[in-house]
Order: C-alpha cells, then sequence, then structure tokens
C-alpha cells in the first residue's frame, strides 16, 4: 500500500517527542520536499524509525536526534533512506560487533542505566531485510551513532526530483 513518507516521520517524532523532551534532547528533521509515497509496509517502515529514533532519544542527554529522508534512483529502482543520527553516549567496535543479535545487550551497566530488551535492533534488522533492505550503523564512543535505512521504494514522485543529497546516499 503507498504511504506518505514525512507524514509517517513526522508521526514518529511525535510519539517520541516526550522522551526527547525528558532527556533535554532536541529533535530535528530533515525531509526534503517532494520526498512523496512509497508503496511499502508502513507498519514495519514504522516500527523500525520508532526504535531507531525511540533509541536515540534514549540513548541521547542535553543533545540532538537528527532523522533524514531521501530517495534516489539506482540501478536496481528507488531507493528510500533513513538516517536516524545522535550526539549520544555511542558505542566501541566491540559493542558494535555485538549490536544486532537477539537478547544481546551491548554493556549490562548501559542496560541497567537505560532498560531495554535486547530485541529491538535485531527486529528492525529483520524487518528492513524482509522488505529487501537493510540497516548498518556507524558510531564512535562518546560521540554517537548514525542508523542508516535503505529500503527499495516505488517513487510516487515526478522523476525530476531527486531530493537525495550525495552525503545521504548509502556507502
Amino acid at each position: 500500500m503507498p504511504f506518505d513518507v514525512a507524514a509517517l516521520v513526522l508521526g514518529v517524532v511525535s510519539t517520541v517527542q516526550p522522551l526527547a523532551t525528558k532527556n533535554g534532547n532536541t529533535i530535528e528533521v530533515c525531509l526534503p520536499e517532494g520526498v512523496g509515497t512509497v508503496v511499502g509496509d508502513q507498519t514495519r517502515v514504522r516500527q523500525v524509525l520508532l526504535n531507531l529514533v525511540g533509541n536515540a532519544a534514549k540513548f541521547t542527554e542535553q543533545g540532538r536526534v537528527r532523522i533524514e529522508v531521501c530517495r534516489y534512483a539506482s540501478e536496481e529502482g528507488a531507493e528510500l533512506v533513513f538516517r536516524v543520527s545522535d550526539t549520544g553516549i555511542g558505542m566501541t567496535s566491540d559493542q558494535l560487533s555485538l549490536l544486532f543479535g537477539e537478547f544481546m545487550q551491548v554493556d549490562s551497566s548501559t542496560t541497567r542505566r537505560f532498560g531495554g530488551s535486547g530485541l529491538g535492533l535485531a527486529i528492525s534488522r529483520r524487518l528492513c531485510r524482509l522488505m529487501g533492505g537493510d540497516i548498518m550503523v556507524e558510531s564512535e564512543q562518546g560521540r554517537g551513532s548514525t542508523f542508516t535505512v535503505t529500503l527499495p521504494g516505488t517513487a510516487h514522485v515526478p522523476p525530476e526530483r531527486e531530493p537525495c543529497e550525495e552525503s545521504l546516499r548509502p556507502r
């Protein structure tokens, strides 16, 4: 079913805003004009974004959470990219290697402080892959994290519009 990408993202922001405010965070949204609609599973995409934006707000205090959305044409067809970055606690390379495992928590002291079951990112990766996409992460301890979700998308925007900055294209 087609869904409006901007409405989905703004709904996720509205849901997570109370947690962000509680932790003294600001949420920035970069939604290019004309990002349009996409044919896909809105429920799954929403669940993935809620997990990523919620984690960013939870693991960041007195900082910034940024959500960027773009779409671009690739050899395989249209792709939709969501990038969620934060200025939070970040992770070490050892922690990153465990990040997408089920029931794996990167650090027991972090779990005690912030809570969580250790399933959110494993489920998010599984959902992205079920939809024909994937999720990647870059992080540095003490400097924050950036999660990039790339999903195939059937564009319902005029073909002359490609609201994706080069910096947002997956590496």
